[in-house]
């Protein structure tokens, strides 16, 4: 069931990637990639108020060039995109809903754009927490899976009771999945409350601020 509301809910994004590089042309791949670096390179992009010794810049992460191109379907050609440059488009897509949100344009389509963006970044978490859990002990690892995690629940929340039932069920389910991955790591000690700042959804934080007794860090092996 998941698998196939991933595959309903792809359809338009890969509409927005192709009229992104229709116009840009994938010329500008290499131009992207520096945008993007020198956007973040000021400091972490997930939380200001994040330690930049735990959190670092999530588009040049070695789990985004492993996980985005099984997000974002670029096609054949998708071997002259840099990683980074998908992970921007992943997040222009974003910015533009999050602009439609604050004008008050609320249709349709807007709600497909949440859906499909909800979905997206879900998958792209799945597939970063998938990874062996060391991996989240580097800070550009830790800053993705962060990132990821927080714009699924946003976009998750946002949606909540307009999507239809088979569809909901497959978010319910993959966000019950987060949940528990989440859990896990906080008692790894490779995710900390502190990791998403002070604004992250209201469910991260009952996970991350929750008592656990047993706790470790398998970041110090």
């Amino acid at each position: 069931m998941a698998g196939e509301f991933f595959s309903l809910v792809r359809m338009p994004l890969i509409a927005f990637v192709g009229g992104f590089l229709v116009v840009g042309g994938w010329i500008w791949a290499p131009q992207i990639s520096s945008l993007v670096q020198s956007q973040f390179s000021g400091g972490p992009s997930v939380s200001m108020f994040a330690d930049t010794n735990r959190i670092g810049r999530p588009e040049v992460a070695p789990v985004v060039r492993s996980c985005i191109f099984k997000v974002m379907d670029i096609g054949v050609d998708a071997t002259k995109m840099e990683p980074s440059a998908a992970y921007f488009i992943l997040k222009a897509g974003s910015m533009q809903a999050n602009v439609s949100t604050m004008l008050g344009k609320s249709d349709g389509w807007s709600e497909i754009q949440k859906g499909n963006l909800a979905a997206s970044w879900g998958q792209l978490a799945s597939c970063i927490y998938a990874l062996e859990d060391r991996q989240l002990c580097d800070p550009d690892n830790r800053a993705a899976a962060v990132e990821a995690t927080m714009k699924f629940f946003g976009y998750a929340k946002q949606i909540e009771g307009s999507m239809p039932g088979s569809d909901a069920r497959a978010m319910e389910n993959l966000r019950d999945r987060l949940l528990i991955v989440l859990k896990n790591h906080r008692r790894y000690g490779t995710l900390i409350a502190s990791d998403f700042g002070s604004f992250a959804p209201a469910e991260i934080l009952q996970v991350m601020r929750s008592e656990q007794k047993e706790t470790r860090d398998i970041c110090k092996r």
